[in-house]
């Protein structure tokens, strides 16, 4: 039998991919990061699948780009090992990709996978090629993923945040989170609250807006027309729903705009979108031509805009209450910011005295 390769197409599988071979299956997951509780968290979603699965059946933990050592992702495993079934233990790996290899060989990757099938590391390397386009190299620079955050916190009502959970959930330095503090402080921004912790006080109008321009400055937008003129933003937001229930977006994508807007502030004066806006942390080229094949990049002034993508952070905390109620919405502040940048600004400003009056309201943080 021929071994085959193929994305894993489980409605409950997070898993990037899946090599399906005569001897069973190995699921793999890909995380560029520096981050430990990103590892865990890998190792937990492949203990879910393979835990449903025949016992010939393994998985593996692929980390790329990263300052972990190989060390330190083994000691990791071994503690994971020992708090999860033994009958699922040893079917789950790690291995670690070696920045200087060349080529597909076997030694481009290390770890605790031994005897994995002919071809594998090969398919291996073109599937972490692939995860590693799939994520956008100009995000949101560090400073403003740890503003985003804050805002969003607020808006959730959230309990005050370590500053140790700011770093391992964006993704930056302790310095980095350390400097947006001290800013946020001496602007009189953070909430003296007395909790362990640190969150953002409540905002008036004014403030919110003031976060929504410089969101908007920092954000990267990318402009697509529709050549045919058929496409309206409300044909395409019903295809892009379709698109991610069955998994061909990913869930990361979500509608901002005036449609967004709408959506969180249904008092909106504007009568129709002019376009369809939306937030995400991929390659918006990618993004575009799944969502229509036919759209083109703008490339001339006159030209009708009919998607604008920006690249911005990952919604925050993908496994939250909050997010999941969320749904495929951008959250207030990219919206607030896409009117800011359409040039909606007394819209814009009405919108945001409701977010700081809807947020005062909010007296009971989520436990």
């Amino acid at each position: 039998m021929i071994d085959q390769v193929q994305k894993s197409q489980a409605p409950d599988t997070n898993a990037d991919g899946c090599w399906k071979g005569s001897n069973g299956h190995i699921h793999v997951e890909v995380k560029k990061t520096n981050s430990v509780r990103d590892v865990r968290g890998a190792l937990l979603t492949l203990a879910y699948i393979i835990g449903q699965e025949p016992s010939k059946n393994q998985a593996v933990c692929v980390v790329v780009e990263t300052r972990l050592s190989s060390g330190r992702l083994k000691e990791e495993l071994v503690r994971f090992r020992q708090v999860i079934h033994p009958a699922i233990a040893d079917r789950i790996h790690f291995l670690c990709g070696k920045g200087d290899a060349q080529g597909h060989h076997v030694n481009a990757f290390s770890g605790s996978m031994e005897g994995a099938p002919a071809g594998f590391y090969d398919w291996l390397e073109e599937l972490v090629a692939k995860e590693r386009q799939d994520v956008y190299a100009h995000q949101l620079p560090p400073r403003q993923i740890v503003v985003a955050a804050l805002a969003q916190l607020r808006l959730w009502n959230a309990s005050p945040v370590t500053v140790k959970y700011l770093q391992e959930t964006c993704r930056v330095s302790y310095p980095t989170v350390a400097a947006v503090l001290k800013e946020l402080a001496d602007l009189g921004w953070l909430e003296d609250s007395g909790e362990r912790g640190v969150r953002l006080r409540y905002l008036t109008s004014g403030e919110w807006m003031e976060l929504a321009r410089e969101h908007a400055r920092q954000r990267k937008v990318h402009l697509f027309t529709d050549p045919t003129g058929q496409n309206t933003p409300e044909k395409m937001v019903k295809r892009l729903v379709r698109l991610q229930e069955t998994d061909k977006l990913p869930q990361t994508v979500r509608i901002g705009g005036v449609i967004g807007a709408a959506k969180l502030f249904p008092e909106l004066d504007i009568t129709a979108a002019p376009r369809l806006d939306l937030c995400v942390d991929r390659d918006p080229s990618r993004i575009a031509s799944v969502l229509d094949a036919g759209l083109l990049r703008k490339a001339k002034p006159d030209q009708r805009v009919a998607v604008a993508v920006h690249v911005t952070s990952p919604p925050l905390g993908t496994s939250s209450r909050e997010s999941k109620t969320q749904g495929s919405w951008a959250s207030e502040l990219e919206c607030l910011a896409d009117l800011v940048e359409m040039g909606y600004t007394r819209e814009a400003s009405e919108m945001a005295i409701h977010i700081a009056a809807t947020n005062k309201e909010k007296s009971t943080p989520h436990e």
